[in-house]
């Protein structure tokens, strides 16, 4: 693959036919260009840009590095009286991990970049003549299909597991953990459905839409703390993450003008500064973790101080990751090339890094817990000493001093795992639509319900719904099923299976749906 590192200036040319913005082949790896000087060029039309921000991508593909290293930290268990394992949580009440929190604390800085992404798409699929239904056939697909698979596989092993003999409340434990993770991709569902919406919005009235979410979130915050009653806090989920998400718009919106450090220094200090007086005065928990379930204004603002913090940064993380700090032409070359095969990593197995990893977890810990019982159960005592090497009480010396080793090796088993979850995919849209279709008209004919085509009730002109509100009853029907499955498999869990099985059989449903959208008033004019 030939690698564009710079490109001598060129005068303004004339505008190109619409067959002409269409992105270059992958051959020239136009994303990794050099940032032009601040202000040097006017924003350039939705089309004409890369569809990808290298430097943005390493971030996201950072956070989620960040979430299934602070899982691994968090998940561990002990040897009880009786040698059984014990699952336990490390670390959450200790100073240390608390004042960590406001660092590793990423979700609000993933949700705008997921705003950023969200938005460029959406007018890209504009720009091509999209519909809402052509986007969100889309977004769902990539979304909804590797959870499928996850809980389908996540569901049979547990169950395996409970087949042979593991014990309940390890099983019970194994499904609550494994489904953990998956409130994100509820939310971000959800969001993603919203977008063309919250687009509207944002072009029409950005200042006005971002403080009405955010007095909206001010106002359940103060009532959660007038009468105490912590559950209406999660009325935040409807309002915390749709105002991340306009932050990403508006950074997608700045990224082609002028980077006003002062103001974005400002903004990144006095939101931090809010913050520690909030914090001060008790209105927020000083751990940003417990301040994520429900979430609060706290995570407003520690999501503005890092878009604001990213925005600052940018420019020197795409020199970066386009090798531009290398000394020599072929140093740089190099570098850019491993930054590439990284980031394209991260984009192709990312999400399956994320929805696997606390299995991957899990599986360790219950070999770990499993050999120690052995050890713990031998004659006379002679294996307890080596039981608490394999498996030691949590925050101890030694198990602080093994924790690099298990990170090293949580990792490397969950990208293995994801290069194998992503090639166990959902069957595609059209043979999910065959198949559906097939068993539909089977059950009709044993029913006696297929009448001759000249006996069938013909819908007068009147009565034929509207294509447009075809589609948008079927999108809210994907998108509804699909956030119903993974709520049953994040508040249910996976085990029994009956609880995987109809989070599966809805998730799929949801597909199913999502694939026939395009094709509600004709063939799809996208192309994926």
């Amino acid at each position: 693959m030939s690698l564009t590192l710079a490109a001598p200036p060129a005068p303004p040319a004339p505008p190109a036919p619409p067959a002409a913005l269409m992105p270059a082949p992958p051959v020239t790896r136009t994303r990794q260009l050099p940032i032009p000087p601040a202000g040097s060029t006017p924003t350039p039309p939705e089309s004409t840009r890369p569809h990808r921000d290298a430097a943005l991508d390493f971030v996201r593909f950072a956070c989620l590095i960040v979430v299934v290293a602070l899982h691994s930290m968090m998940s561990s268990a002990e040897l009880g009286v009786r040698g059984e394992v014990v699952p336990t949580v490390a670390l959450s009440g200790s100073l240390g991990f608390t004042i960590a929190s406001w660092f590793y604390q990423i979700m609000p800085l993933f949700f705008a970049i997921g705003g950023y992404a969200a938005l460029s798409q959406w007018r890209r699929t504009q720009a091509k003549g999209g519909t809402w239904a052509d986007y969100l056939s889309v977004r769902l697909r990539r979304l909804v299909a590797p959870v499928t698979v996850l809980i389908i596989l996540a569901g049979l092993g547990v169950e395996i597991a409970s087949e042979l003999g593991a014990s309940p409340e390890l099983i019970a434990e194994a499904g609550r953990r494994i489904g953990q993770p998956l409130w994100f991709l509820a939310v971000y569902v959800g969001l993603t459905s919203l977008v063309p919406l919250a687009a509207r919005f944002h072009a029409r009235a950005p200042r006005r839409t971002v403080l009405a979410l955010a007095g909206a979130v001010a106002v359940v915050d103060t009532v959660v703390a007038i009468s105490g009653v912590t559950g209406l806090g999660y009325l935040n989920f409807l309002l915390v993450w749709p105002l991340i998400q306009q932050f990403g718009f508006f950074f997608h919106d700045a990224m082609h003008r002028p980077v006003r450090s002062g103001l974005l220094w400002t903004v990144a200090v006095l939101a931090v500064t809010v913050l520690g007086g909030l914090v001060a005065l008790g209105v927020h928990s000083p751990n940003m973790l417990v301040n994520l379930n429900p979430p609060t204004g706290a995570l407003v603002l520690l999501g503005l101080a890092q878009i604001a913090l990213l925005r600052l940064g940018h420019a020197w993380l795409s020199s970066l990751v386009a090798g531009g700090r290398a000394r020599s032409v072929v140093e740089r070359d190099t570098q850019a090339r491993i930054w590439d095969r990284l980031i394209a990593w991260g984009n192709k197995y990312g999400m399956h890094v994320y929805l696997w990893h606390m299995s991957v977890v899990i599986t360790l810990i219950g070999v770990q817990g499993g050999l120690a019982s052995l050890l713990a159960a031998a004659p006379h005592g002679t294996g307890l000493g080596l039981s608490t090497v394999i498996l030691p009480p949590v925050e101890s010396a030694w198990w602080w001093m093994n924790r690099p080793v298990w990170l090293i090796l949580v990792f490397a088993a969950s990208a293995g795992v994801a290069v194998l979850a992503a090639k166990a995919d959902v069957p595609k849209n059209e043979t999910l639509v065959k198949f559906v279709r097939t068993i539909t008209e089977g059950i009709r004919a044993a029913g006696g319900v297929i009448l001759p085509l000249s006996q069938r009730p013909r819908h007068g002109a009147g009565q034929r719904p509207h294509p447009r509100n075809r589609q948008l009853h079927r999108a809210i029907l994907a998108v509804g099923l699909a956030v119903i499955g993974i709520a049953i498999a994040l508040l249910a869990g996976i085990a029994p299976f009956i609880w995987a099985a109809a989070a599966a059989v809805l998730l799929l449903g949801s597909l199913v749906i999502a694939a026939e959208l395009p094709g509600v008033d004709g063939p799809s004019r996208l192309r994926p």
